[in-house]
C-alpha cells in the first residue's frame, strides 16, 4: 500500500464511522462507571492544560531572562517567573500521575466489562456460530481488539489534542522569528504522518489474517499441554509430531511479523534520519542568519529550543493519528462481533406455552441442510412424541440423529417444514421457555471440572442447589453407586486440574451426565447413546425399571443397542437422513426391514 493509497483509505474512513465508533465506546466507558469517566476526562484534560501551560511559563522566564540581560529592574522578574515555571511543572507532574492512575483503573473496569459483554454474546448466539470457523475467527479478531482499547481511545484523542495544541503554539512562536521554514517542517510531518498510516493498516490487515493461524496454534498447544490428549500423546507418539507443528506455525507467524516490523522499523528510520537532516540544515541557516546579525543569538537558541520541542509535539500528533486510526480498526471488530445478533428468537407474536403438555411435540415435513452442506441432512421427517411416551430412534452412524435432536431442542430451525408443541409452532414461543422442557444428555457430553453436585446441579441451574434432588437424580442414574468411595463424596472435585481433585472413569462419567439429565424437572429427556460407556450390568439396572424412573415425563432414547430401545412404545428408523420405518417393536419385526435386520443381527450374538 503506497502512502498515497493509506492516506486515500484513511478519507474513506468518514467522520460518521468515526462518529459511531466514538458513541459505541463512549457508551461502554460510562456502563463501566459514570463518575470514574468523568474523572479520568478532568484529570487529562488538567493535565493537558498544565502542559501547555509549563510550556508557556517557561517562554516568560526566558523573556524574562533576555530582559534581564539588558534591564536590571527586569531581573526581579526572573525568580518570579522561575517559580511559576517549577510549580507549572510540579502540577503537571501530579496531574500525569493522577491521570495515569485513574486511566489503569478505568482500563481494568472497562476490560472486565467488555469481557462480560463478550461471553453475554457468546451465550446468546445459536449453536450454528460455534459450528462455524467465521465464528471463531470473529472471536479471535475481538479479542484482538483488546478489552482495554475503548478505555485507550480518550486518552489517544486527548493526547493527539494536547500535541496538536502544543504544536500548533510552538509554530506560532516559530513563525514569528522565521516563517519561511514552517513548510519544511510541515512537510516533515506529513512524511512520518503518511508512513505511519500506511504501517498502521498493513499491520492490521496482517493480524486479521493471522487470526486462525494463531487459533491453530492456540489449540495445538492445549493439546500438547492438557490431559485430554495425554495418553494417546504418549502411546502414539504423536507429541513431538504436534510440538513440532506448533513450532512451524509460530515460526510462520513471526517471521511473517519480523518482515513487517522491519520495513516499518527501516521507513520509520528514513523519516527520522530526513528529520534530523532537515534540524541540522535549519540549524545552520539560523546560525548563518546570526552571523549575518539578522537574527540575534537568542532567537537562534529560542528557535533551536522550539524546533525540536515541535519535533516532539509533531510525533506525538503523527503518533495520535496513527493510534486513532488503529483504534477505529480494532473497534470495528469488536463491536462487529458484539452486534452479531442471533437468528433463533420467536417472533413478534409470542405464544403462551402451556402445561401440563396434552398432545406432545411433532416434526412435520422437516428438513435441514447445514449452511454450507451439498446436501440435506434430514429429509422430509414426521416425527413425534406424546406425553408420557417412550419413543426409539435407531439409524447408523451419520443418519441424521444427532441433527433431529438439534432441531427437537430448538438448537436449530427447520429449513423446511414446522415443529410444533401442542399445535403451536415452536418458532413462536419463548426459545428459553421452550428448551427448558427437554433435559438432554449427548454422546459428547460435558464434563465440568466442579464438585460431583454441581456437575448434577448443572442440569438446571434454575433450581436450588438442593443435596436432595441431587441424590434423587443420582439414584436414578445409578451414580450414586460409586460416591461413597469418593475422598469427599458428594463435594469431591472432579478435575485433576486442581489441588484435591479426583477424576472419574468413562462410565461413571457418563452415569453422572445421566444423572443430570434427570435432575430438572422437564417434561421430555433425550439420551444420545446413553449407556455406551457404561457396563452391562448398570445398563440392565438402568432400564429395567426406566419407566418408573421418568416418573411421567416422555423419553426419546438414541441407542445402537436394540435391547435397550426394545421396551420403546414406538421406534423410528433413521437411513441417510430419511424416516424409513416407524411402528412398534412387535410391527417392525414383523415388517422384516431393516429393524428386523439389525435387531436379528444383534441378537445371534445371544444364542
Amino acid at each position: 500500500m503506497s502512502a498515497l493509497d493509506a492516506l486515500s483509505a484513511f478519507r474513506a474512513d468518514t467522520l460518521r464511522d468515526f462518529a459511531k465508533s466514538g458513541q459505541k465506546v463512549w457508551a461502554i466507558l460510562l456502563e463501566s462507571g459514570r463518575t470514574l469517566t468523568f474523572a479520568v476526562l478532568a484529570v487529562t484534560l488538567m493535565e493537558a492544560a498544565l502542559s501547555i501551560g509549563s510550556l508557556y511559563a517557561i517562554k516568560l522566564l526566558v523573556d524574562a531572562i533576555s530582559a534581564g540581560l539588558v534591564e536590571d529592574r527586569a531581573q526581579r522578574q526572573i525568580f518570579n517567573y522561575l517559580g511559576l515555571t517549577g510549580a507549572a511543572l510540579l502540577l503537571a507532574a501530579l496531574a500525569q500521575s493522577a491521570a495515569n492512575l485513574l486511566r489503569m483503573r478505568q482500563g481494568m473496569e472497562v476490560g472486565d466489562l467488555v469481557d462480560r459483554k463478550i461471553h453475554a454474546r457468546a451465550i446468546e448466539l445459536d449453536l450454528s456460530f460455534f459450528e462455524s470457523p467465521s465464528y471463531f475467527d470473529s472471536l479471535q479478531k475481538a479479542r484482538e481488539a483488546g478489552t482495554q482499547r475503548p478505555a485507550q481511545v480518550v486518552g489517544n484523542i486527548i493526547s493527539f489534542g494536547r500535541g496538536a495544541v502544543v504544536l500548533l503554539a510552538i509554530l506560532g512562536m516559530l513563525a514569528a522569528i522565521e516563517w519561511r521554514l514552517l513548510p519544511i517542517l510541515l512537510v516533515t510531518v506529513g512524511v512520518a504522518l503518511a508512513v505511519r498510516l500506511v504501517f498502521t493498516r498493513k499491520m492490521f490487515d496482517w493480524r486479521m489474517r493471522r487470526a486462525q493461524m494463531e487459533r491453530k496454534a492456540g489449540y495445538l498447544d492445549w493439546m500438547i499441554t492438557s490431559n485430554h490428549h495425554a495418553k494417546e500423546l504418549r502411546l502414539n507418539h504423536l507429541g513431538q509430531y504436534l510440538a513440532n507443528q506448533y513450532s512451524e506455525l509460530r515460526t510462520s507467524i513471526r517471521g511473517e511479523q519480523l518482515v513487517l516490523e522491519t520495513r516499518r522499523l527501516l521507513f520509520e528510520f528514513l523519516t527520522t534520519a530526513i528529520a534530523s537532516i532537515v534540524f541540522i540544515a535549519t540549524a545552520a541557516y539560523l546560525i548563518v542568519s546570526a552571523l549575518r546579525g539578522d537574527l540575534t543569538l537568542g532567537q537562534v537558541v529560542m528557535f533551536v529550543l522550539l524546533l525540536r520541542r515541535a519535533e516532539g509535539a509533531g510525533n506525538e500528533v503523527v503518533s495520535g493519528i496513527s493510534r486513532l486510526v488503529d483504534d477505529h480498526l480494532y473497534l470495528g471488530r469488536l463491536f462487529a462481533f458484539l452486534d452479531t445478533q442471533p437468528t433463533i428468537r420467536a417472533q413478534e407474536s409470542i405464544g403462551q406455552l402451556r402445561l401440563p403438555i396434552l398432545e406432545g411435540v411433532k416434526l412435520e415435513n422437516v428438513s435441514f441442510t447445514y449452511e454450507g452442506a451439498p446436501q440435506p441432512s434430514l429429509k422430509n421427517i414426521n416425527f413425534a412424541i406424546k406425553p408420557g411416551q417412550i419413543v426409539a430412534l435407531v439409524g447408523e452412524n451419520g443418519s441424521g440423529k444427532t441433527t433431529l435432536i438439534k432441531l427437537l431442542t430448538r438448537l436449530y430451525d427447520p429449513s423446511i417444514g414446522r415443529i410444533t408443541l401442542d399445535g403451536q409452532d415452536v418458532r413462536n414461543l419463548d426459545s428459553d421457555a421452550y428448551r427448558h422442557l427437554f433435559s438432554v444428555i449427548f454422546q459428547d457430553y460435558a464434563v465440568y471440572p466442579d464438585t460431583l453436585s454441581n456437575n448434577i446441579w448443572f442440569g438446571d441451574v434454575d433450581q436450588p442447589n438442593n443435596r436432595a434432588a441431587v441424590i434423587s437424580a443420582a439414584e436414578k442414574a445409578g451414580a450414586d453407586s460409586f460416591v461413597d468411595r469418593l475422598p469427599k463424596g458428594y463435594d469431591t472435585p472432579l478435575t485433576k486440574l486442581f489441588d484435591d481433585g479426583h477424576d472419574l472413569s468413562l462410565g461413571q462419567w457418563q452415569r453422572l451426565a445421566l444423572a443430570r439429565a434427570f435432575f430438572p424437572k422437564s417434561q421430555f429427556i433425550i439420551m444420545d447413546e446413553p449407556t455406551s460407556a457404561v457396563d452391562p450390568a448398570a445398563e440392565h439396572d438402568l432400564f429395567e425399571n426406566f419407566r418408573e424412573r421418568l416418573a411421567g415425563r416422555s423419553a426419546l432414547i438414541i441407542s445402537h443397542r436394540l435391547s435397550t430401545v426394545r421396551q420403546a412404545d414406538y421406534t423410528y428408523v433413521l437411513e441417510h437422513g430419511e424416516m424409513i420405518e416407524a411402528g412398534t417393536h412387535d410391527d417392525l419385526i414383523a415388517a422384516n426391514g431393516a429393524y428386523a435386520a439389525l435387531f436379528a443381527m444383534q441378537a445371534k450374538h445371544y444364542r
